[in-house]
């Protein structure tokens, strides 16, 4: 097999993984850390703030490798010449998706210990943000399955 095929194929196993870790842990959040944080006492917050902060670091690193591999395969994939107008418009609705809910996500990280910037809009709400980040998997899946890539011909 070619190295480029290889290449190819280990970029789309990252793209898929850190998306998957990315709103793996964004559920996570919203249904077992954040009503945690509401519970009764201190321990229960204590528990909480330290499950989040050990996710932050898997979720900047998915985040970071999401985007890389994500620009990667973008660039890649149009070059091919066979990007008609109906993909490369899916493919706009998802990068607007996923690039909205990675600003939405940074924009409400925790900043120090038991403080949290606040969104500007309401669209800051965790559901909105995982909701986004759905579409944005779900249009990448969409993609893949109504767009298969020539995964023989390598890189551009």
């Amino acid at each position: 097999m070619e190295v480029a095929v290889i290449a190819r194929i280990v970029l789309r196993v990252v793209h898929a993984v850190a998306a998957v870790i990315w709103l793996g842990g964004g559920l996570y959040y919203m249904l077992a850390v954040r009503p945690l944080r509401r519970g009764s006492g201190p321990q229960a917050l204590e528990v909480a703030q330290r499950a989040q902060e050990g996710f932050r670091r898997w979720s900047m690193a998915a985040t970071a490798l999401l985007v890389g591999s994500g620009v990667a395969l973008m660039f890649d994939r149009l070059s091919d010449g066979r990007g008609t107008g109906g993909y490369v418009a899916l493919l706009a609705v998802k990068v607007v998706a996923g690039g909205l809910a990675l600003w939405l996500a940074w924009s409400v990280r925790p900043r120090r210990a038991g403080r949290a910037r606040r969104a500007r809009w309401a669209f800051g709400s965790g559901w909105v943000i995982l909701v986004l980040g759905t579409v944005a998997y779900v249009l990448g899946v969409l993609l893949s399955v109504l767009y298969p890539p020539d995964s023989g011909a390598g890189f551009r």
